[in-house]
């Protein structure tokens, strides 16, 4: 699979949600369905 990675024939995606204080809402949405893909919660920069 790193092989089909590599060479662009798999692309993942990823939502990503800037705030603990979001996070709560963002987890709701991932069991809605609400997402594509991962789904990360960025905290501290």
């Amino acid at each position: 699979m790193g092989e089909w990675f590599e060479a662009g024939k798999v692309k993942f995606r990823e939502d990503i949600v800037e705030g603990l204080e979001n996070a709560p809402q963002a987890f709701i949405g991932l069991l809605e369905g609400k997402n594509f893909g991962k789904l990360v919660v960025e905290v501290g920069k």
